[in-house]
């Protein structure tokens, strides 16, 4: 938590300064009270801050020539007067040993040539009058006065930008800490206990290596070596960056950008830094995500390409004699070759669409059964080391959705289940109904996920790391595709599986 520093205290410490002021002012110029005013710019007036010998209810008959009169005597020549004369028609004040005050002597308090307040003293009307003499000694304790206001006003002012600083620390998304020059956190915002998990009283006082072990990309420890309050480097380098990852609680971790911002003492030693902690996590995978999407086009993009240009050198050369056997088949597989980057292109296509939103969908009545019939058909056709089997019960309702994009993800499960059985197998495609939603779900026989991989299959490039089919066409796109159109029917989509013990797909649909 921050603390907010209390105006109140720093006005209660003013007024006391103010208060001993006016105090030695009043018995050193022989007065029986005395009042010190401060200028509020908010009120745009002159307030009480300190007095002596006249209490609250009887400065109420000075407040109205506070507002002008007061003020216009203090910076007058004539610094002295009486109070009758300023104001005929205000009562005269009560001190506390019950005279009635009516001498005064007034002057400004100055800070830099600025007004900030006024000072004036009391003398009853039986006493001696104020002389030439009094002014230099009353400007002296208005020269104090002045300091004490300047300095307390100071002091809110430094208060005010260090709650400031404070809550925008506090506020950051980004974690902060600060170090001394032994290394021991000494302070951390709320942001840098949520990215490691554990509170402040539990951090403070450790050891920043011991709070963050952090390590990098290769898994080395960097504090030891790359800790720029250990290793100051070059000069008085004021701010220094380090990346790596974060060990936090419960054995997960966090890739971080780690900025130093270091202070120096006049010798060149680190006396302490404050540190800011960015979780690059997201955009270390976006990058990873981004390389991947590359390579994978490039390699998607490369074969297709090769055999097009190859056959077409082939036969633009001047000196070949083509038959018209070689010259179809050659014409044929450029065909084939151009429909395939045609499809790639394609479904780079359809799958921004459908983050974007931009898909239409043409939802009618569909049987899921006879949906799945049309996708076991179509792959039938593609393989000959699988078999297929079918098992929806009877009657089986239909459900309101895109026929196309049903086709599609039905497609999408049963390739993906071709590709990830090598060896063959049976792949069963199982309709179920239950609680008013249809399910369908695609089973095979291959080589299976391990249950972290299981958790981010759906996502956007991401493919299956089984070394035995890392080599198998695809750009990770395919599953992508059926969650989100799933998720635009009102379903979801689930997997089930174990390495070596196959896979099983399931979409959910409301009946």
């Amino acid at each position: 938590m921050l603390e907010n520093p209390s105006n109140s205290i720093g006005q209660s410490d003013l007024e006391s300064a103010l208060q001993r002021v006016i105090r030695n002012a009043a018995r050193a110029l022989g007065g029986s009270a005395g009042v010190v005013a401060t200028w509020d710019e908010i009120s745009h007036s002159y307030t009480v801050s300190g007095s002596f010998g006249v209490d609250r209810s009887q400065l109420e008959f000075l407040d109205p020539l506070l507002s002008e009169a007061i003020p216009d005597l203090a910076e007058s020549n004539q610094q002295f007067d009486v109070i009758s004369s300023l104001g005929p028609e205000s009562p005269l004040p009560v001190s506390d040993d019950g005279e009635r005050q009516d001498q005064i002597l007034a002057l400004p308090l100055r800070s830099e040539g600025v007004t900030t307040g006024l000072i004036y003293i009391l003398r009853p009307a039986s006493a001696a009058p104020f002389s030439r003499l009094d002014p230099p000694v009353l400007d002296a304790f208005a020269n104090q006065a002045a300091i004490a206001v300047q300095n307390a006003r100071l002091a809110h002012s430094l208060a005010q930008e260090k709650l400031r600083l404070e809550s925008m620390v506090e506020g950051s998304v980004d974690g902060i800490y600060t170090v001394d020059s032994q290394r021991r956190v000494i302070g951390l915002n709320s942001a840098m206990e949520t990215l490691l998990g554990r509170s402040r009283d539990e951090l403070i006082g450790q050891r920043c290596s011991q709070m963050l072990g952090l390590r990098d990309w290769e898994g080395n420890a960097v504090c030891p070596t790359s800790c720029p309050l250990l290793n100051p480097g070059s000069g008085h380098k004021t701010s220094v960056e380090l990346q790596g990852r974060l060990q936090i609680v419960n054995g997960q971790s966090k890739d971080v950008s780690m900025v130093y911002s270091l202070v120096h003492t006049p010798d060149g030693q680190v006396s302490n830094a404050v540190v800011t902690v960015r979780d690059i996590t997201s955009m270390r995978e976006m990058e990873h995500l981004r390389s991947v999407f590359l390579s994978m086009l490039g390699h998607e993009l490369q074969t297709p390409l090769s055999i097009i240009k190859g056959y077409a050198n082939t036969l633009a050369r001047t000196d070949g004699h083509w038959d018209e056997e070689t010259l179809r088949k050659s014409v044929g597989i450029i065909e084939e070759e151009s429909d395939r980057l045609s499809q790639i292109m394609s479904r780079l296509i359809f799958a921004s669409r459908l983050e974007g939103g931009e898909m239409p969908f043409r939802k009618e009545q569909v049987d899921l059964a006879s949906a799945a019939l049309r996708g076991v058909h179509r792959s039938e056709a593609l393989t000959n080391i699988h078999h297929f089997k079918v098992e929806f019960p009877d009657n089986c309702p239909t459900v309101i959705a895109d026929p196309a994009m049903i086709d599609e993800v039905i497609i999408n499960l049963l390739d993906n289940a071709v590709k990830y059985s090598p060896e063959g197998g049976v792949i069963t495609i199982t309709g179920s109904v239950h609680d008013g939603h249809i399910s369908l779900t695609v089973a095979d026989q291959g080589v299976g996920l391990p249950k972290w991989e299981g958790l981010r299959i759906f996502e956007r490039f991401r493919r299956g790391e089984n070394p035995t089919v890392q080599k198998s066409r695809g750009m990770g796109l395919g599953l992508y595709i059926c969650n989100s159109i799933i998720a635009a029917h009102g379903g979801r989509i689930e997997v089930d599986s174990e390495v070596g013990e196959g896979s099983r797909f399931t979409f959910i649909l409301p009946v």
